[in-house]
């Protein structure tokens, strides 16, 4: 049988790689730690073939198991329902996160990181990244969520931050990144920094411009709304006509409970208002008093659906 350990890690892995947040160093990871030991692989296929059974991912047709996936293809959607509410409750959020990043934070939980050159990165709620210093360049690796850099000047030592698609290179100045499903979003607080995706030419951004990535593409400079954009360094949630998708994506980064959605409809309402991070319960309710919407709140889950 194989080790509970390294199924849970299999898990992790797997939640990741069907998450739609996997970056292409993320695949080679996984692929990494699936060949490095033959249990690997064993708990990485039991993993499999629990998560094709459920109608998570499709098995190869020459497959024994395939038969059985037709024959229950009706009970597929009900148990993957079923699975991805389980998942939600059992599998820590970024739990995976562990097996690589040198710093993360909680949902809730923000904290400032001093390094070795100087340079102050403060994370915001439910992020992670690592960092390394080498070859006269200091490197940073966003995984998810968003932090604040103050970047110590050294203009021989660039200082270089990975997230996503986006490449930001500067040599000393003040920015903020945020990595999210539907991108990654770069606001400059001071100075100026270069803005990049993998193999196309760097575009300068300077203080008080924000830019986006939007899968590879980069799109063009815009003015910065400080006060929204980087209300959290206050500790504040500060909307204007935002998606109640993104707003609830925010809203997860200071407070434990998952949040679903049960309908589409629900993802696009807008949300204008200013709230306390520190108090997500007042943006819970003051959704629920404003918005055709009902939540429908589970032990560390909540599930958002349409007033019909």
């Amino acid at each position: 049988m194989t080790h509970p350990s390294l199924l849970d890690q299999a898990r992790q892995w797997q939640v990741l790689l069907h998450s739609g947040r996997a970056t292409a160093a993320d695949r080679n990871a996984a692929q990494a730690w699936r060949e490095a030991a033959p249990e690997h692989e064993q708990a990485a296929r039991e993993v499999e073939g629990l998560w094709s059974l459920l109608g998570q991912i499709e098995r190869p047709a020459e497959q024994p198991q395939a038969r059985v996936v037709r024959r229950h293809r009706r009970w597929a959607t009900p148990l993957a329902c079923a699975a991805m509410l389980l998942l939600a409750l059992w599998l820590p959020r970024g739990t995976w996160i562990g097996l690589y990043a040198d710093i993360s934070t909680r949902p809730g939980e923000v904290r400032e990181l001093r390094l070795a050159d100087g340079s102050l990165l403060t994370l915001n709620g439910d992020s992670a990244l690592d960092w390394q210093f080498v070859d006269g360049r200091r490197e940073v690796r966003l995984y998810r969520g968003e932090a604040d850099f103050q970047v110590a000047h050294d203009p021989n030592r660039p200082f270089i931050v990975s997230a996503g698609e986006a490449r930001i290179r500067v040599t000393g100045t003040r920015f903020d990144v945020r990595l999210e499903e539907g991108g990654v979003d770069l606001a400059v607080s001071e100075g100026r920094v270069l803005a990049s995706s993998d193999g196309r030419e760097p575009l300068p951004v300077v203080g008080g411009q924000q830019v986006r990535w939007r899968g590879a593409e980069l799109q063009a400079p815009q003015a910065l709304d400080a006060r929204q954009r980087l209300g959290w360094q206050r500790g504040k949630l500060v909307l204007r006509d935002r998606p109640l998708e993104q707003v609830f994506a925010e809203l997860e980064r200071s407070q434990s409970a998952r949040v679903l959605f049960v309908d589409e409809a629900a993802r696009t309402l807008q949300v204008t208002g200013v709230f306390a991070l520190d108090d997500p319960q007042a943006v819970l309710s003051a959704v629920e008093s404003t918005l055709p919407v009902r939540l429908v709140r589970l032990p560390g889950l909540i599930l958002v659906a349409s007033r019909h």
